[in-house]
């Protein structure tokens, strides 16, 4: 069985947004929460030049998720294929997976007082699909699949990249 994830290359990233907004669309969250966001670095000066790159941040799906040892009502899982769930029949909005998560991923939802997070899309991945953030993202930035798999073709892709010495 796949674990899935999504790997993110900086160097594709036009800063857009376009995954935010997909995100926000597709879960009808409200103003505030994002459980995907990017954040502009710089610009910083490199060889002369100056240089904007941006850091996208969301849930990881960790392979040892913090949040689900933080969460005192068993509200968070991890399935087989390494989708990272909260119930929100079980959550409380207590918030002590926010404080676990070294990444910022769970987000207060203030118009249900619950603790979401990036779901992977599950909807969409069981039917095939790719997460909406993934399906939105223009510069080809957000790649889904098998972490492994990813991993092996991010690898390939630095082992080929020109290192100016």
């Amino acid at each position: 069985m796949p674990k899935y994830s999504i790997i993110y290359d900086k160097d594709l990233c036009l800063g857009c947004e376009a995954c935010e907004i997909a995100c926000k669309q597709e879960h009808n969250l409200p103003v505030g929460p994002r459980w995907i966001h990017v954040v502009p670095r710089g610009p910083e000066e490199v060889d002369g030049k100056l240089i904007l790159t941006f850091k996208n941040i969301r849930c990881m799906h960790c392979g040892k998720p913090p949040c689900i040892d933080a969460c005192p009502e068993g509200a968070i899982s991890k399935r087989a294929d390494g989708i990272v769930l909260i119930d929100p029949e079980l959550c409380t909005g207590c918030k002590a997976c926010i404080e676990a998560c070294p990444f910022g991923a769970p987000q207060f939802n203030p118009e249900n007082n619950l603790v979401e997070m990036c779901t992977l899309c599950v909807h969409r991945v069981e039917k095939g699909l790719k997460p909406a953030c993934v399906s939105a993202c223009v510069g080809g930035a957000l790649k889904f699949g098998d972490i492994n798999e990813l991993t092996e073709e991010l690898a390939k892709k630095r082992a080929k990249a020109v290192v100016p010495w």
